[in-house]
């Protein structure tokens, strides 16, 4: 009989017996269609519950075996009180809505994708009045208008626009060496034969640095893989950042991480 062989490509590994850098707990429990808890053989779904830190949960849902169904921050583990980032899913697993909330409230900006991860409007919340919605084509004209005022300064009336964007230090192949040392393919999914990309968003500092608050799962496939995606971007030494204008600046990241199997 031939054995299954993990293909590492951007592959990432899990360590059952470690939690997550930054978690103070995390506990998993399977659910049935109607969201009681059930034995993991008959359940359809999976609920991941993350504590951040005191005042601070995530809770996060999944189809068992399969990608992500929403992932909110709440004050409760009950999840009865939202406070911080929302992301709803489509069924195949790639983040449709995200925004934040406040007091069970909506709050600040909302981002609205298709399901090929395109933005295709933005709204903007206070107490959870809806204040604006704009669609692609206002969002582009105003990030151009965004662009103009960086190229100006107080000396030539334009300069150069030169931007490098972050990257792992040392590059491609120092990031491929990072994965072959520190991932390892879950064996719940190897055992269940999943495989898939999943997106990991995240921001690099103008130090650097991956702020824990800042990693999301931007395309799901399955509870143990993606959580070993954040994991291996967590754990992850500093980034080079990006540069704009000659200097650091603050950049957004999305990540893809490839998990195949393949029969050997």
């Amino acid at each position: 009989m031939k054995r299954i062989v993990p293909v590492l490509i951007f592959v990432l590994f899990l360590s059952k017996c470690c939690l997550a850098q930054g978690y103070k707990s995390d506990k998993v429990t399977y659910l049935d269609g109607a969201g009681q808890p059930i034995k993991e053989k008959k359940a359809k779904f999976l609920q991941q519950v993350v504590q951040l830190d005191d005042t601070l949960w995530e809770l996060n849902y999944y189809f068992r075996n399969g990608p992500r169904v929403k992932s909110f921050r709440c004050s409760d583990p009950e999840g009865h009180v939202l406070n911080g980032r929302y992301i709803s899913y489509t069924g195949l697993g790639t983040a449709d809505t995200v925004g934040n909330f406040a007091g069970n409230k909506r709050s600040g900006i909302w981002d609205i994708y298709t399901p090929a991860g395109k933005l295709v409007a933005r709204q903007k919340y206070e107490d959870g009045l809806l204040l604006w919605t704009k669609d692609t084509l206002q969002i582009k004209q105003k990030s151009d208008s965004i662009k103009a005022v960086l190229m100006k300064d107080s000396v030539h009336t334009t300069i150069t626009k030169i931007e490098i964007e972050s990257e792992f230090t040392g590059g491609m192949a120092a990031w491929l060496r990072y994965l072959n040392k520190n991932l390892r393919y879950p064996d719940e999914a190897v055992n269940n034969w999943i495989m898939g990309t999943t997106i990991i968003g995240f921001i690099v500092d103008t130090e650097g640095n991956i702020p824990e608050n800042s990693i999301w799962v931007a395309r799901s496939v399955e509870y143990s893989i993606d959580k070993e995606a954040m994991r291996i971007i967590r754990s992850s030494p500093p980034w080079t950042p990006a540069v704009q204008n000659g200097r650091a600046v603050k950049s957004y990241k999305k990540q893809p991480i490839v998990f195949q199997l393949s029969r050997g």
